[in-house]
């Protein structure tokens, strides 16, 4: 039996490369510029912010998964997605900007879900 090849299809590509980017950034701004984020929010302890940062690399790596095909590396970014939900109500931001954080996981199930069974 041959196997058909693994097409990913422009918009994946282009959301997962849009991922990368993002992430990567947000994780070297919380942990580059954690002073400078952490006097925004002066209420909030700084060391919240190297979270972030941590959850940004490993949002990275996750989305380096999905390229390579791992169905397990939707659920964690999911989880990530979850995670960063509570500490941006735990430090007060606003439930409206607090969903918005999980508007990625519910955009990225929605272009993967026609590709889901080429994930393993």
């Amino acid at each position: 039996m041959v196997e058909t090849e693994k097409k990913r299809g422009a918009l994946l590509t282009i959301w997962l490369v849009m991922m990368l980017i993002a992430n990567f950034f947000a994780a070297l701004s919380y942990l580059i510029l954690n002073s400078t984020i952490a006097s925004v929010y002066p209420n909030v302890p700084s060391w919240i912010f190297y979270i972030y940062g941590l959850l940004g690399l490993a949002n990275l790596a996750f989305v380096i998964f999905l390229f390579i095909w791992k169905r397990w590396a939707f659920y964690a970014f999911s989880g990530s997605a979850v995670i960063a939900f509570i500490m941006n109500l735990a430090i007060g931001l606003g439930i409206v900007a607090a969903i918005f954080g999980l508007a990625g996981p519910i955009i990225l199930y929605l272009i993967m879900r026609s590709k889901w069974d080429l994930f393993e």
